[in-house]
């Protein structure tokens, strides 16, 4: 990566810039990002970035030394590449926000909800149309490129929306709009999880409902996704309110609605 943002006139601090390092391999998440926060700070750089070992996933710091999180990552993308889109279509997991419909409004472009899988949205970032695909934990697809995950032409992407839109990633946080979500996990046997899908279904055939990927229900002030886990005896609940209190409220009713039907 120093080499390649190098050709492109950048100024790199480059550290431990090399996967194949045990330190790099063992480090500490949590740890790497206030390093590099620090670093930001200290250099005055225009951001900062870390770049998982698998190259797949990228994690953000913006100019005032603030990590952001997926959320605020995928919805800063989305801001700044719906006016620049190769296509008319993003595709985001069916757990995001909705904020990332009001972003996409001014632009002909709308938002294509996927599963919450990496199958899925690849798979998605392969159909003719969608410019731009991300998922929930940092992963970022630019289909022209390369349909999967690619950190590396992630950040390459990025660093050229904000000199077309002549801002600093800390201005497009700041600039996003308040997201209140909530999320929640009930203990669901696997023999059950089909039992719960058909009861919520049927609790809220008086709703819209989205069936892309568990069971999506539509409230006059929000949504609610209950999702189960492919891999542990567990439900999410997926919860997006006016404020996070509605959105708590919200995702806790869902769990109590699950837990009667596993009595």
């Amino acid at each position: 990566m120093p080499n390649v943002l190098g050709k492109l006139g950048a100024d790199v601090l480059g550290v431990n810039p090399y996967a194949s390092t045990r330190q790099r391999i063992t480090v500490d998440k949590a740890e790497a990002q206030a390093n590099v926060s620090r670093l930001v700070q200290a250099s005055g750089a225009h951001l900062g970035a870390l770049i998982d070992a698998d190259g797949e996933h990228l994690t953000l710091v913006d100019d005032s030394g603030q990590v952001l999180t997926d959320d605020e990552a995928r919805l800063a993308f989305v801001s700044l590449v719906a006016g620049h889109l190769l296509g008319d279509r993003i595709a985001l997991p069916v757990n995001v926000s909705s904020v990332a419909e009001q972003l996409v409004a001014p632009y002909d472009v709308r938002i294509q909800h996927t599963k919450t899988s990496t199958a899925a949205l690849m798979a998605a970032a392969s159909e003719k149309g969608v410019g731009f695909a991300a998922s929930g934990d940092g992963g970022f697809i630019l289909p022209g490129f390369l349909p999967a995950f690619d950190a590396g032409a992630a950040l390459v992407k990025l660093l050229e929306l904000l000199a077309k839109a002549g801002t600093t990633l800390a201005a497009v946080r700041e600039s996003l709009p308040r997201v209140h979500l909530a999320h929640e996990t009930v203990v669901t046997p696997w023999e059950q999880k089909g039992l719960v899908m058909r009861t919520l279904v049927e609790l809220s055939k008086d709703r819209r409902l989205e069936l892309i990927d568990g069971v999506k229900v539509f409230h006059d002030d929000g949504w609610v996704l209950a999702l189960p886990d492919p891999e542990e005896p567990v439900t999410h609940i997926w919860a997006e309110g006016t404020d996070q209190a509605a959105a708590r409220s919200l995702a806790q009713e869902y769990v109590r609605r699950i837990r009667q039907t596993l009595r």
